[in-house]
């Protein structure tokens, strides 16, 4: 996970970098945006003994699936200039934020 997770930060900086020129730079700044904070989430619930198990498989399962999905279609979206899958950003959100979900309903242990 933690691999993976380094993989969404480095696509999320090359996002920001490219999207910070013209013409697709509000697209790519949020694709990547969305790459880099679940990145760094993601890590933060790998290093936290507050969660273990299932409670941090699938916050960490569901914020990594959900956030690639979307900035997939971000990238597609700004490198061809049509959205060849129109609904991958929706449900990757979708998937992200019940990753966030997941993270609140579960309980967590006592440091």
């Amino acid at each position: 996970m933690l691999s993976i997770a380094a993989l969404w930060g480095l696509f999320g900086v090359i996002m920001l970098a490219a999207g910070a020129h013209a013409p697709r730079m509000g697209i790519l700044a949020t694709g990547g945006m969305m790459l880099l904070f679940h990145a760094a989430a993601v890590i933060g619930l790998i290093k936290t003994p507050l969660v273990s198990g299932w409670r941090r498989a699938l916050p960490v399962a569901l914020m990594l699936l959900g956030s690639g999905l979307f900035a997939l279609e971000v990238g597609l979206h700004a490198a061809l200039g049509v959205t060849p899958f129109v609904m991958l950003a929706p449900i990757g959100g979708t998937i992200a934020i019940l990753g966030w979900l997941a993270l609140v309903v579960t309980p967590q242990l006592e440091p």
